[in-house]
């Protein structure tokens, strides 16, 4: 296989030789019978290319430049991708960043708000054990001042002839002194409720107050905070673009060095052929060669030849 600069139109007016080179002018009177056709000679370049011996030196280094332009081209194209990541990090990481300080701030929120509750909590069962004990105690009067009435109008229920309807009032009696005694406990409760809530009420309001100021003092904080991440990250967007590395500097140096063996071996191979095709010719006494058969003509191909000749 051939690249573009070693191609057959190019032997081709490498190997062409002329009539007047090869023929010489040895001819001192013209002959009287028609002129014969001219001596023709024709090679197939890329058999004779691909037989020298320093053909697989080239081909190993066309590799080897391929290799190396592979390279570069992955490190450009890191390079270009990192470009555009950076083009579409500013709204990106702006929204990244206004998210996770809304984060924060709720969820430190939430621990201050269950930091306060307990404390809250705590002052709630403290006030519910005393008013629970004030509630026991009332509890207990009662059950002194209604027990005894309570006792005796079950024990005439159970002990005096009556008729029914003497029995059901006698019923109707208890259950309303039962009711009373229930009516003053529910009261007593509801009072204790009351006294509970305004013995809390000036704690709730203080820890209102200490979330608030915890709020705002969080809100300067974050703010604070966001905008020197902000401005971090527009100072590192505006650096310059970063010098090529030294490994791709190295990789470029390479490479040139690598097309310059290329080239000093393609002349080389291009000149040793042409040089062994034309002293053939010139000891077959052809008079032109052709680089393959590109025209209907009869010519001897030296293609064997000049293998043959390179070789050696």
């Amino acid at each position: 296989m051939f690249t573009s600069q070693l191609t057959p139109v190019r032997f081709l007016a490498v190997l062409l030789l002329s009539t007047v080179l090869l023929a010489g002018c040895s001819r001192s009177t013209p002959e009287t019978k028609p002129p014969e056709a001219p001596q023709l000679g024709v090679i197939s370049v890329d058999k004779a290319v691909q037989s020298h011996p320093k053909y697989q030196e080239w081909q190993n280094n066309k590799q080897q430049a391929a290799t190396i332009k592979e390279q570069l081209a992955a490190t450009a194209g890191k390079g270009i991708a990192q470009s555009q990541a950076a083009i579409n990090l500013p709204g990106n990481m702006a929204a990244s960043i206004q998210s996770a300080v809304e984060q924060e701030f709720k969820v430190k929120i939430a621990a201050k708000q269950q930091e306060l509750q307990a404390r809250l909590l705590e002052q709630a069962g403290k006030k519910r054990q005393e008013l629970s004990a004030q509630l026991e105690a009332y509890a207990g009067e009662l059950n002194q001042q209604y027990q005894p009435q309570l006792f005796n109008l079950q024990l005439k229920l159970q002990t005096v002839r009556m008729d029914e309807q003497q029995a059901t009032a006698l019923k109707q009696e208890i259950n309303a002194v039962k009711a009373e005694q229930a009516a003053k406990l529910s009261a007593k409760e509801q009072e204790m409720a009351q006294q509970m809530e305004a013995a809390l009420a000036p704690e709730k309001a203080a820890m209102e107050q200490e979330l608030a100021a915890y709020a705002a003092q969080l809100n300067r904080e974050l703010d604070n905070k966001l905008s020197a991440q902000t401005a971090e990250l527009s100072a590192k967007l505006t650096q310059p673009a970063a010098a090529p590395s030294a490994a791709d500097s190295s990789l470029q140096q390479q490479l040139g060095m690598k097309q310059q063996e290329i080239k000093v071996l393609e002349e080389f191979i291009l000149n040793d052929i042409r040089d062994k095709t034309a002293k053939i010719a010139v000891e077959r006494g052809l008079e032109a060669v052709l680089t393959g058969q590109q025209v209907n003509v009869r010519a001897v191909d030296l293609t064997d030849a000049v293998i043959d000749a390179i070789k050696k």
